[in-house]
């Protein structure tokens, strides 16, 4: 969840909202995007398979964290789906007209071998020259990790709309949303 902090202190959840072109209720569009670039073969999951992505307890940039941030305009912008610029590890420091998109990518590659481990990451891993904020499953599976699998991406829209108002925002100009788990 994503939250405004008010300059008098108090939270507010930010609603979602549907992307645009989309039709339904908000919430987490979930993308499977192939590899346009290499054309490799993808091993389909497995029953039982289960990962993890990032870490919840992270408050700064890690190379773990598979999650950017994008300033979405009015309209439109909806169809770039990979993290690059304009997208950031951090969240906006300004107003949004359109509100807030993140991007939640997982790794495609995979050992082979385990449906699933005890941190729920080691047995699979990013491509190698994947960046930290590559969503497309460019690059190469390590030799840990030989196995390309689907890439799976989340989108959440949040709709900040609501808080693009000056007298709202703290008065250093810092940047005031925060995500359940603490991280701004």
């Amino acid at each position: 969840m994503l939250y405004f902090r008010a300059r008098n202190g108090t939270y507010k959840r930010v609603p979602q909202s549907v992307s645009e072109g989309l039709k339904g209720e908000a919430g987490i569009t979930v993308y499977y995007t192939p590899d346009t670039k290499n054309q490799t073969g993808v091993t389909a999951f497995r029953p039982g398979f289960r990962m993890l992505v990032g870490d919840a307890t992270a408050t700064e940039k890690t190379s773990a964290r598979k999650v950017c941030y994008r300033c979405m305009p009015e309209t439109g912008d909806n169809m770039h789906l990979n993290c690059a610029a304009p997208d950031a590890q951090t969240l906006p420091t300004g107003f949004c007209p359109g509100g807030i998109r993140s991007v939640i990518t997982f790794p495609t590659c995979w050992d082979g071998v385990n449906l699933d481990s005890p941190d729920h990451q080691s047995h699979v891993a990013y491509a190698d020259g994947a960046g930290e904020t590559d969503v497309g499953p460019t690059g190469t599976c390590p030799e840990s990790h030989p196995v390309a699998i689907p890439q799976v991406m989340y989108e959440v829209m949040w709709d900040t709309r609501v808080f693009n108002d000056a007298e709202l925002w703290p008065e250093d100009g810092s940047q005031p949303f925060v995500l359940s788990t603490g991280d701004r």
